[in-house]
């Protein structure tokens, strides 16, 4: 089967005088049939996002579900990559690897997200 993941993104920016915009949609192959879909308390400690019988992470989605605190994600413990503000999401993204830490700011925050193997 082909084509079993669905993209879909924009960013629009306005300010003043300028204006910008991007968009766009397509679809992606996977070869596992595993998948998380999850709510996590992280912590201010590292630790890892719950992938259940994933093997490598393909495309995923992450929500921080706080209001006040940020939280970080990255491949590898202890290098970050991305941020997500209180309230914000990223995704969707390729993650391409076999782990997800995360670290919260300065309390634990709940992460809500949607890991889908390659």
């Amino acid at each position: 089967m082909s084509n079993e993941i669905t993209l879909t993104g924009s960013l629009a920016f306005a300010k003043g005088k300028a204006k910008a915009s991007i968009s766009g949609s397509g679809n992606a192959d996977v070869t596992g049939d595993h998948y998380t879909q999850n709510v996590q308390n992280v912590g201010t400690v590292e630790e890892q996002l719950t992938k259940g019988d994933i093997g490598t992470i393909g495309y995923c989605f992450f929500r921080n579900a706080d209001a006040t605190n940020f939280v970080q994600l990255g491949a590898a413990g202890g290098e970050y990559t991305i941020k997500i503000k209180p309230g914000k999401a990223v995704g969707p993204l390729f993650w391409n690897g076999t782990a997800v830490y995360a670290k919260a700011d300065t309390a634990g925050v709940l992460v809500e997200y949607l890991l889908v193997e390659e």
